[in-house]
């Protein structure tokens, strides 16, 4: 039940932006959570924030061709826009700006 709620409370509250956060929101500490998402779900609370912030980031891309990447990467907790692109080479293998560009290919 406990791993359901944090999936439920990182799915749904985009103020949601450390680990801490979701272990106060549930009032439990960060290492129940880390052991239940483990045990659980296969990935550590930090990384399905990080997928969320992520999905969050491209839907706001995709959706708002004229919305600036560092409004975005601050409205989503990223320090900066760089720490933004580097997450979305890492994770996605491509920046911001060149998935900004292939979506608008395609509607063009």
């Amino acid at each position: 039940m406990l791993a359901n709620r944090m999936m439920e409370v990182i799915a749904s509250e985009p103020d949601v932006l450390l680990l801490e956060d979701v272990a106060a929101s549930l009032a439990v500490s960060p290492r129940t959570l880390q052991r239940i998402a483990g045990k659980y779900v296969g990935l550590s609370p930090s990384a399905l924030i990080r997928r969320r912030r992520l999905q969050d980031a491209a839907e706001r891309t995709r959706s708002d061709p004229t919305a600036d990447l560092a409004a975005i990467a601050a409205e989503l907790g990223y320090a900066d826009h760089a720490h933004l692109t580097n997450d979305f080479r890492k994770y996605l293998g491509f920046t911001p700006s060149s998935y900004r560009k292939s979506v608008e290919e395609k509607r063009g």
